[in-house]
């Protein structure tokens, strides 16, 4: 359980530092991608803001696994925690050139080539969608399964659901529409840390992914106590 209850205040912290990223995350012109790039790059909060993102998103990721390798109930939700924990490690390994993408600011301004840059769009071209959908799908799970204030774990799970598809959409259709409209997605990554901060309240106080607990009944209890009790055949 105490791993359980560590598993749970990763889920809060990582949650909280994804929303405080994002909620800092410099802004760029919707006149098209690559000027909204550059712009965003401009701005002298684009490492920091990041940093703390990644940071959030890596705790978030040890959170999931580590719920994942440990006793969880109901047993079938554990390939959601791992597939949203997948997710979450390939969103942390896309933020290391997503922040080093800074570097070819110049660059990018004279239309020179920037590897850097285009490894951060292909990695968050996989990245996102197994992220964004394998939240939504853990958060519509933590709903369906819930064994306790099941209308509450539906409110729960909705930001996570909405803002998931939402996050898990933005790249590809970026990429396919070249549409710099489609970057309104991406704020939908703040519904999901919202559903992992509330997520993670529950888990740390056992209301919810918690360990079937043994029923003990009283003489099973008097014979644990009573050296002189027989040993069950």
């Amino acid at each position: 359980m105490e791993k359980a209850k560590l598993a749970g205040y990763g889920l809060v912290g990582g949650g909280v530092l994804v929303c405080v990223g994002g909620a800092t995350h410099p802004h760029g012109p919707m006149d098209s991608i690559e000027g909204h790039v550059i712009g965003m790059l401009e701005d002298p909060t684009w490492v920091p803001t990041h940093s703390i993102a990644f940071l959030g998103t890596a705790i978030i990721a040890a959170a999931l696994i580590g719920l994942s390798r440990g006793r969880v109930e109901p047993a079938r939700i554990r390939p959601f925690l791992v597939v949203a924990g997948v997710g979450a490690v390939l969103a942390a390994v896309e933020y290391i050139p997503h922040i080093a993408a800074k570097s070819e600011l110049d660059e990018l301004k004279a239309g020179d080539p920037a590897p850097i840059t285009r490894t951060h769009e292909v990695l968050a071209a996989y990245s996102g969608p197994v992220f964004g959908f394998g939240s939504a799908l853990l958060a519509l799970m933590v709903a369906i399964t819930a064994t306790r204030r099941r209308p509450l774990w539906g409110l729960i799970a909705a930001p996570g659901i909405v803002g998931g598809v939402a996050a898990g959409l933005a790249v590809p259709l970026l990429l396919v529409t070249q549409d710099v409209q489609m970057t309104l997605l991406f704020p939908g990554v703040a519904g999901v840390a919202v559903f992992y901060i509330l997520l993670g309240v529950g888990v740390a106080r056992g209301t919810v992914l918690t360990a079937a607990r043994e029923v003990v009944t009283p003489e099973q209890s008097s014979a644990a106590t009573d050296p002189a009790a027989p040993v069950p055949a």
